[in-house]
C-alpha cells in the first residue's frame, strides 16, 4: 500500500480518536481501496477524458552527481501526463517513461508559459493515460533542459535517468518549476520504460542497474553495447563516431560540455579500434545479472543502424538468468513496433496491465516469440530462437578450377583461395552473380535445398587467413540466393496520419501512416559482420599483421532469424575491407585455408541438402539484390534516430 493511502487512513484514525465516543461505533476498518474504473476485467480499457489530464513538470535531483561540474546537482526535467479522472478519485497509478536525448529537436513539442510541454510527438499518452497510466517524457542528462553531461551511455546518462524511478519511489527529490517539493504521491511506485534507438537503449542501461520500481523495460531498435554498436570485431564503422554522436546530442541545440566531446572521442580510441575498460559501463550485458525487471525486446530484421548483434546477444545474456521475457521481431528497419499497430499493440497493452497493473491476464503463458516471416505475415512460437535450432558447422571446400566454393556439412577441403581488396569498402553488390570468378571475393555455395532451411539466432565465422599486408579487415555476408517477394522496409509516408478510436476525446490518437515496400529480387544479404585480422588474438590488442604468417581469427554475425526457402541456396562470401577508417588503406590480399575455415549457424528444418560438398559450376541468375546499400553516413543514421524515436 502506498503512503498516501496510509496518510488518508492516519487522518481518519485522528479524527475518530477526537470525535464523541458515540461516534466511534461508525469506524468500520480501513480504507477501501478505490474502484478502478480503467480496469474491465484483466484489461484497462479507455476510462478518462485525455483532454483533462494533468499536465506537470517536474526537476528531479541526481543525488552526488555533477556531471558538469557547476558546483549544483544535477537535475533531470520529467514531462508527466497523467489521467485527472483517477486523481480526483484518489487511484495511484503506474508510469510508462520514455527517456529521450532529442527532444531539443522534435517540432512536435510545444511549451506553455510554466515551461510544460503540450504536444507529444507519441502515441504512448494517447493511449494508455486514458486507460490509467501516467506517461514521462525524460530529458535525460545534459540534454535540452536536463542539467549534466551526456556521456554517450555511460554513468552520468545511466545515474541521472535512473534518478526518476528513484523519484517515483520517494528516494530522491523532487521540484516543481516555482521551486517548491514535488512528491509523486499519485504513482503506485511501478515503472516501465519504453522507447526506440537511444530512447530504448536508456531503457537497457537502466535496467542493467537493478534499480528498484523499474518493473519492465521495452528496448526497441535499441543497442546493448555501445562497442558493438560502433565497432565490428575491432574495426571502427565511421570515423570519429563516438565523438559525433556526443556533439550532436549535447551541443546542437544549447552548447554544454563541450570539451567533453573530444574526451569522449580520444577516449574511445578509433585508431585501434580496441575494447578497453572505458567501454564496461557502456556495455550493459556485462551487467545483466542485475536485471530484475521484465524485457520485451523489439527490433528489425533489416536494422542496419543499430544492427540486430544489439538484440541477439542482450537476449543471448537475459536467457542465461531467466529474466522474463518475449521478443518481437519483424522484417522492418530502424523502426518503431508501433509501425505493425495491430500486430504490436495488442501485444504491448497486455504486457503493460500484466507488470505494471497487476492484472492477471496470462500474458506469460501465451508464445514467447512473434516472428514477421518474409512474406510479410506474423507467426506466434513458443521460444526464440526458433525451438530445434541447433548450431551446425558448415564447412568450405573449393577445387583449384572451379568457380565457386561449396558450403555443406561435409568434412572441409581444398587448397587456399586468395582475394584482394581495394582502398574503399566493399558494396553488396560484391554478392551477385556468385559463379562468376572474381578476384575481390572469395564464394561458397551449398547445395540447392530441397525442403526449407531456417537460421534463428546468432552465427558465427571462423577463418584461417595470411595477409600481405600489415593490416586487414574481412567481412563476412550470408546470402540467400532464389527468388523470392520479401518485405524490405517500413516507411512513414509523409503528410498523412492514422488515427484510432470512435471519436471520443477518451480513446482517440492518430499516429503517421506507415507503408511497406516489397521487391521481388534473386539475392538478399541477410546477415553479416565485419572483423579486424589484426584483432585476432583480442579485441584488447591491435597486432600488426606479418606476411605468410597465417592467423585464426573467429567472430559472431549479427542475429537473425531467415527462412531459406526450398530451391535455394545457401551462401557465404568473404571480401577483404579496410581495417580502420581513420587510418589509409591500400589495399590487400587475403589468402583463406578453407579446410581450416568454418560457418557456424543456428539451423532447423530439413538439413540433408548441406550435406553435400560440391558447388555449383554452371551459372546462377543472381542480378538484384533485395536490399539498398547499409547507410554509411553518420548524419543520415543521427536522422533515422532521432525519426525513429519520435
Amino acid at each position: 500500500m502506498r503512503r498516501t493511502r496510509f496518510r488518508t487512513g492516519m487522518t481518519q484514525l485522528v479524527a475518530a480518536v477526537v470525535a464523541p465516543a458515540a461516534s466511534l461505533t461508525a469506524i468500520a476498518g480501513p480504507t477501501a481501496v478505490p474502484a478502478k474504473p480503467f480496469v474491465q476485467g484483466t484489461t484497462t480499457v479507455a476510462a478518462y477524458d485525455y483532454d483533462n489530464a494533468i499536465r506537470e513538470r517536474v526537476a528531479v535531483d541526481v543525488p552526488k552527481l555533477d556531471g558538469d561540474a557547476n558546483g549544483v546537482t544535477d537535475q533531470i526535467t520529467v514531462d508527466i501526463i497523467r489521467p485527472g479522472g483517477a486523481a480526483q478519485a484518489g487511484i495511484d497509478v503506474p508510469i510508462i517513461i520514455q527517456a529521450s536525448p532529442y527532444y531539443a529537436q522534435d517540432p512536435a513539442n510545444y511549451f506553455d508559459s510554466s515551461g510544460v510541454r503540450q504536444v507529444y510527438g507519441s502515441w504512448l499518452d494517447n493511449y494508455f493515460v486514458p486507460r490509467g497510466y501516467a506517461v514521462a517524457f525524460v530529458d535525460m542528462p545534459g540534454t535540452f533542459r536536463s542539467t549534466g553531461c551526456s556521456d554517450v551511455g555511460a554513468d552520468l546518462e545511466v545515474n541521472g535517468t535512473k534518478a526518476v524511478i528513484d523519484w517515483l519511489n520517494n528516494r530522491t527529490a523532487g521540484h516543481k518549476p516555482d521551486g517548491s517539493t514535488a512528491k509523486a504521491d499519485w504513482s503506485t511506485g511501478k515503472a516501465g520504460m519504453i522507447g526506440v534507438s537511444w530512447n530504448g537503449t536508456i531503457a537497457n542501461s537502466v535496467a542493467s542497474t537493478g534499480v528498484k520500481g523499474l518493473e519492465t523495460i521495452v528496448p526497441i531498435a535499441a543497442i546493448s553495447s555501445w562497442y558493438d554498436y560502433t565497432r565490428g570485431f575491432g574495426v571502427p564503422f565511421y570515423d570519429e563516431y563516438m565523438g559525433f554522436l556526443h556533439d550532436y546530442v549535447s551541443n546542437d541545440a544549447s552548447p554544454r560540455c563541450v570539451q567533453l566531446t573530444d574526451e569522449i572521442e580520444q577516449d574511445s580510441d578509433t585508431r585501434t579500434g580496441g575494447y578497453s575498460p572505458w567501454w564496461d559501463p557502456r556495455n550493459y550485458r556485462l551487467d545483466a545479472r542485475n536485471v530484475h525487471a521484465s524485457v520485451y525486446v523489439v527490433h528489425g530484421l533489416g536494422d542496419e543502424n543499430v544492427k540486430t548483434r544489439q538484440f541477439g546477444e542482450w537476449w543471448d545474456e537475459l536467457a542465461k538468468r531467466n529474466v522474463p521475457r518475449k521478443i518481437f521481431l519483424h522484417q522492418g528497419v530502424h523502426l518503431d513496433g508501433f509501425s505493425f499497430r495491430d500486430e504490436w499493440v495488442n501485444k504491448l497493452h497486455p504486457w503493460f496491465d500484466y507488470w505494471l497493473q497487476g492484472l492477471q491476464n496470462g500474458v506469460m503463458q501465451t508464445p514467447q516469440a512473434t516472428v514477421q516471416r518474409e512474406d510479410g505475415s506474423f507467426v506466434d512460437e513458443a521460444r526464440w530462437p526458433a525451438t530445434g535450432a541447433t548450431q551446425t558447422k558448415l564447412n568450405l571446400s573449393k577445387a583449384s578450377d572451379a568457380k565457386t566454393g561449396g558450403l555443406s556439412i561435409a568434412a572441409a577441403s581444398s587448397d587456399p583461395v586468395s582475394f584482394t581488396g581495394t582502398s574503399e569498402p566493399s558494396e553488396d553488390s560484391v554478392v551477385l552473380d556468385p559463379t562468376t570468378a572474381r578476384p575481390d571475393r572469395a564464394v561458397f555455395l551449398s547445395d540447392e535445398l530441397d525442403k526449407a532451411v531456417r537460421v534463428s539466432g546468432t552465427g558465427k565465422v571462423s577463418v584461417r587467413v595470411k595477409v600481405n599486408k600489415v593490416a586487414s579487415g574481412i567481412e563476412a555476408r550470408l546470402v540467400d540466393y532464389g527468388t523470392a517477394t520479401r518485405y524490405t522496409n517500413v516507411t512513414n509516408v509523409p503528410n498523412t496520419r492514422v488515427c484510432w478510436g470512435d471519436g471520443n476525446a477518451a480513446d482517440t490518437g492518430c499516429y503517421a501512416d506507415t507503408q511497406i515496400n516489397t521487391a521481388v529480387s534473386d539475392t538478399a544479404v541477410v546477415v553479416r559482420n565485419i572483423a579486424d585480422v589484426g584483432h585476432y588474438r583480442s579485441l584488447n590488442r591491435k597486432e600488426s599483421l606479418q606476411s605468410g604468417k597465417w592467423y585464426d581469427l573467429s567472430f559472431e554475425l549479427n542475429a537473425d532469424d531467415v527462412v531459406f526457402a526450398p530451391g535455394h541456396r545457401l551462401g557465404l562470401v568473404l571480401t577483404v575491407e579496410p581495417d580502420n577508417p581513420s587510418v589509409p588503406f591500400n589495399g590487400a590480399t587475403i589468402t583463406l585455408d578453407p579446410s581450416r575455415s568454418s560457418l557456424t549457424l543456428p539451423l532447423t528444418g530439413y538439413t540433408t541438402a548441406l550435406t553435400n560438398p560440391e558447388a555449383p559450376q554452371s551459372r546462377i541468375p543472381s542480378t538484384r539484390l533485395s536490399q539498398p546499400e547499409p547507410e554509411k553516413n553518420p548524419v543520415e543514421l543521427m536522422r533515422q534516430m532521432v525519426e525513429a524515436s519520435r
